[in-house]
């Protein structure tokens, strides 16, 4: 995984926080666009894609890990308990909502649902935006990544 990615939110550069924004909201529109083209088959559970749904989920599968760690790093949870088993007297079982976005539905979850904590992720780097901007132009921030470079250099090297 791009170490920039295993950042906390706090810890980034405007220019970091500005990718990740992009990066989240192609993500949602991408996740919107597969939801808008593709449908539940009652009969036996299975998705039914138009074409531009399968386009939309080719595209999330390749980035939907960098997404889920973009998202944690932004404080955010993501799992949420389904009702489906609920109905049979059994327990709900907790389903991480982007790591399986795909299948949220056929466990009684709204999709929605999902959409939703990307729309938050979003608004905490949107929020953190005029933060990563003073970081970016203070010397002391660049003189802190520096350092935890060269730490990790040397420890990759002693190894």
């Amino acid at each position: 995984m791009n170490k920039a990615v295993e950042k906390h939110y706090t810890d980034i550069s405007f220019g970091e926080n500005r990718a990740r924004i992009r990066l989240l909201t192609e993500f949602r529109d991408l996740a919107i666009q597969y939801f808008d083209n593709s449908r539940l088959n009652m009969m036996d559970e299975t998705t039914i894609e138009e074409p531009k749904a399968t386009e939309a989920r080719e595209v999330m599968n390749r980035v939907i890990k960098r997404v889920y760690a973009t998202i944690r790093l932004a404080d955010i949870k993501t799992a949420a308990t389904s009702s489906a088993s609920l109905a049979y007297g059994g327990h709900g079982k907790n389903i991480d909502l982007i790591l399986n976005i795909f299948n949220i539905s056929r466990n009684n979850i709204p999709h929605h649902a999902a959409i939703d904590y990307i729309e938050r992720s979003i608004e905490v780097y949107r929020s953190n935006r005029l933060d990563s901007f003073i970081r970016t132009i203070n010397p002391f921030f660049w003189a802190k990544v520096f350092l935890k470079y060269r730490q990790r250099l040397n420890k990759d090297q002693a190894v």
